[in-house]
């Protein structure tokens, strides 16, 4: 059709043109085309943060709540009219290539804990629910080594990571390589007191590629979504992140996100920690969000 035009006149192109305003103003249609609200306005997409899931409720506490909660939060978003998204999605709205569901959700489980493979999986099948698991790679390695397959203390294995990537309703994290440590003298990936943005970029990026060259060694696949450990970032961080080509990252903050048409909206996603010591109904009675 292109061509077609290319070869028209400029006068018969020009009546054409005229003819078809006229035919659009004849039958009520504006000429000029119209965004679509939703192009222009902001989603609203909360997200839930998880880690450790423990069937031991003398264990539960800040960072553990059982795979019952889990479950109550999943049942109850759902009553509640929300659909859970993923990253990608949140990635496809930014560059005008999807939209979003009228109340988006998000859930996310940080430190790649067995338990999160054994208990959560399962659930997301079951209910029709997606998550992004985020994994430490050093723990990865030292339980890939042993091969101890605990729900109480142990981590993922490169073989059940590499089931997470295979999984349509799981997303996979970077969360670092090794940044957890506590002998680094740092508070996870931030700088250290007097330390250099070169020097401190270097770092960050070694130990970032060294994750991804992992996933990539053990997997065939890589992250493109980045979680601070411990939440700690700093503008350097964020700079070398989308350098290597990250789409997004995850803080831990609370708050609930503005999503745009903007790619930049997805780094330093805000997320709200899920504690043990307040019921489902309670809990998401402090997001502001409208239920």
């Amino acid at each position: 059709m292109i061509k077609y035009l290319k070869k028209l006149s400029v006068a018969a192109f020009t009546a054409l043109l005229y003819c078809g305003i006229f035919v659009m103003i004849f039958n009520g249609i504006s000429a000029v085309p119209v965004l679509s609200n939703q192009t222009a306005e902001a989603v609203e997409v909360p997200i839930i943060m998880y880690h450790s899931i423990l069937k031991d409720t003398s264990r539960s506490g800040k960072y553990i709540v059982t795979p019952s909660t889990v479950t109550n939060d999943i049942k109850y978003l759902k009553a509640n009219g929300y659909t859970f998204v993923s990253v990608e999605e949140l990635i496809n709205y930014t560059m005008s290539q999807g939209e979003l569901p009228e109340k988006p959700v998000m859930l996310t489980f940080d430190d790649g804990c067995y338990n999160n493979y054994g208990y959560i999986k399962p659930i997301l099948e079951k209910y029709d629910a997606k998550a992004v698991f985020s994994i430490v790679g050093s723990y990865t390695d030292e339980y890939s080594k042993s091969n101890i397959a605990n729900m109480t203390y142990g981590y993922m294995r490169w073989t059940d990571i590499y089931d997470l990537f295979l999984s349509s309703r799981i997303e996979v994290g970077n969360h670092s390589y090794d940044f957890h440590s506590n002998d680094k003298g740092r508070n996870g990936a931030t700088k250290k007191s007097g330390e250099d943005s070169e020097s401190y970029k270097n770092i960050f990026r070694a130990d970032t590629e060294k994750m991804q060259n992992r996933c990539m060694e053990k997997t065939g696949f890589t992250p493109y979504i980045y979680t601070y450990p411990f939440g700690s970032a700093c503008p350097e961080s964020e700079e070398v992140l989308k350098e290597m080509g990250f789409k997004s990252s995850l803080s831990c903050n609370e708050g609930v996100n503005l999503i745009t048409r903007d790619p930049e909206c997805l780094f330093m996603l805000k997320r709200y920690n899920r504690p043990s010591d307040i019921n489902t109904g309670d809990f998401f009675a402090k997001i502001k969000t409208p239920v």
